[in-house]
């Protein structure tokens, strides 16, 4: 008799809502350590079936709570994106499967490295990154150092064996030595040695950050100031470019910025209007009327400025691009760094000219958003050296959610070598989503990625300072309210020197885990094929 299908798709779906929870708005991380018990217990007892069609249906609604945020912007797409990752699940379930019940390989073996194997995956081919596991283990600054080598993955992979062992003890306790409805048996003594291991790993990947923190040293950089004005998105698109500019000079005064003396003064993302270029290049220097007045300028330092660059090509035929530009002596022009990683659906239409169904998208997209959305994406990683007195810092710059996929910072990272990065973003399109938190926690793994301190000013938060080992210096925060308040990002940025492995190798590091994979069920298969022993 088959078994039922139903407690099968309870329990997936029980267990990934339980991981989404561990995530913001939630934010319940401690059930990132069992939220996996019910599948993985449900799933290493019983016969398997229906393993695709459960832990689709989980993950559809897991990756829909993540990206809800999509939906202050056009909610269609909260339920479209996740059916991207779909064809990773089946491929997670068919691992599932036969390392469980094929080659009767432990679930404590199978389950953490198919997960993350197919977290390794997904991000590979989509640059989906946001919903790993890992990331719900965020506030354990010590795990997070692992990402110097193996980004998030090893966070997943430690997280998911403890799930793995608690659910094996799960096993043991609820059926006593009778779990043996699989071809590898469960007993007491190998569920305590699995959660035995469990241990071991969290202990080891603790101290090893412990000492890598310890071991840090930085030499003291320039002073920075960032502006979070917090201008909601439809009013940024109505007010003029002086109401604009007196929002960020207003916000700079209350602050007290001027008393700070910044080296370095950041806005956020496309704080200011289009800069219109008629038939002149790109690299042309250009003046804004209203720069200038309270830059700081009389000893080197430098403004970052973010805004959209339209070039004219042809009549009727332009092209847009997403600027970071830096502003030396309070008026002269003197770098740009064009975005490179366009925002789906909000800078461009990720659908190819002719494909069936365009022209309907883009109708939808612009009734939602209230414009058809056709940047350009830069090709160079930008960057900057900025010189005050005996001081010389190079800074590398990055601009909006290119924070949160790992390949853009190892670009910046190898193209640059930066003492430290910049990054401007405007959030503004997502209100006080959990978009905001995303990012905010996303940026701490990139720190310590790249061993490089990061300053990141958004429009309405949450701008935050971040040291080369992930630890938040400063934020800008009213009465404990980090997302749309006015205020000023200040702090003295840390400069670190070296490179981490993951900077020097890429993402070859995170290969070990689809590799361990295989290795298993290699010597698996091999131990079942190979003939008796005979005396």
């Amino acid at each position: 008799m088959k078994p039922p299908i139903l407690p099968h798709l309870a329990l997936a779906t029980l267990s990934l809502l339980l991981v989404s929870a561990a995530f913001h708005p939630l934010d319940l991380w401690p059930l990132g350590w069992i939220a996996f018990v019910p599948w993985m217990a449900y799933h290493e007892l019983r016969k398997r079936r229906g393993t695709a069609r459960a832990l689709m249906l989980g993950y559809f609604l897991h990756f829909a709570y993540v990206l809800m945020w999509v939906g202050w912007v056009a909610w269609p797409l909260v339920l479209m994106i996740p059916l991207l990752g779909l064809p990773f699940v089946w491929i997670l379930a068919r691992f599932a499967d036969r390392g469980v019940h094929k080659l009767g390989l432990p679930g404590i073996v199978v389950y953490p490295l198919a997960i993350v194997t197919t977290e390794v995956l997904r991000d590979q081919v989509l640059g989906l990154t946001w919903s790993s596991v890992g990331y719900t283990q965020w506030r354990w600054i010590e795990g997070v150092q692992s990402a110097s080598v193996f980004r998030v993955y090893a966070m997943s992979w430690v997280i998911l064996v403890a799930n793995a062992a608690l659910a094996r003890l799960w096993l043991v306790w609820r059926h006593g030595e009778a779990c043996a409805a699989r071809s590898a048996p469960i007993t007491a003594r190998s569920a305590r040695w699995g959660l035995l291991v469990a241990a071991a790993l969290v202990a080891v990947m603790h101290i090893a950050g412990m000492i890598r923190i310890a071991a840090a040293e930085f030499e003291e950089g320039p002073r920075a100031v960032g502006v979070q004005a917090s201008i909601p998105q439809k009013a940024k698109m109505r007010k003029s470019p002086r109401d604009t500019w007196r929002r960020q000079k207003e916000t700079w005064d209350l602050g007290g910025g001027a008393a700070f003396d910044p080296d370095l003064l950041v806005f956020a993302e496309t704080s200011f209007r289009p800069v219109h270029l008629p038939g002149e290049s790109l690299e042309s220097r250009v003046e804004i009327p209203f720069w200038g007045g309270w830059f700081p300028r009389g000893r080197g330092q430098q403004t970052v400025l973010g805004y959209v660059k339209t070039r004219v090509i042809s009549p009727g035929e332009m092209e847009k691009f997403n600027i970071a530009g830096v502003v030396a002596d309070g008026r002269t022009l003197v770098t740009e760094s064009r975005k490179r990683k366009l925002v789906p659906f909000g800078e461009y239409i990720p659908v190819p000219e002719g494909f069936p169904g365009r022209d309907a998208l883009i109708d939808l997209v612009e009734s939602f958003a209230g414009y058809v959305p056709n940047q350009t994406p830069g090709t160079s990683f930008g960057g900057a050296t900025l010189e005050t007195r005996d001081h010389r810092w190079h800074y590398g710059l990055n601009v909006c959610y290119e924070m949160v996929f790992p390949p853009e910072l190892l670009g910046l990272m190898r193209a640059r070598n930066p003492d430290f990065i910049v990054n401007i973003s405007n959030d503004g399109w997502y209100g006080e989503s959990n978009e905001l938190d995303l990012v905010h926690v996303a940026t701490r793994f990139r720190a310590v990625e790249t061993g490089r301190a990061i300053f990141r000013v958004s429009n309405t938060g949450i701008s935050t300072s971040v040291d080369p080992i992930g630890r938040y210096r400063s934020t800008v925060e009213v009465d404990g309210v980090r997302k749309s308040v006015r205020g000023l990002l200040k702090d003295t940025i840390p400069v670190a020197r070296g490179t981490t492995v993951w900077v020097r190798l890429g993402d070859w590091t995170c290969a070990v885990f689809p590799l361990a994979l295989l290795l298993a069920a290699l010597h698996r298969f091999r131990r079942r094929g190979a003939p008796p022993a005979t005396s």
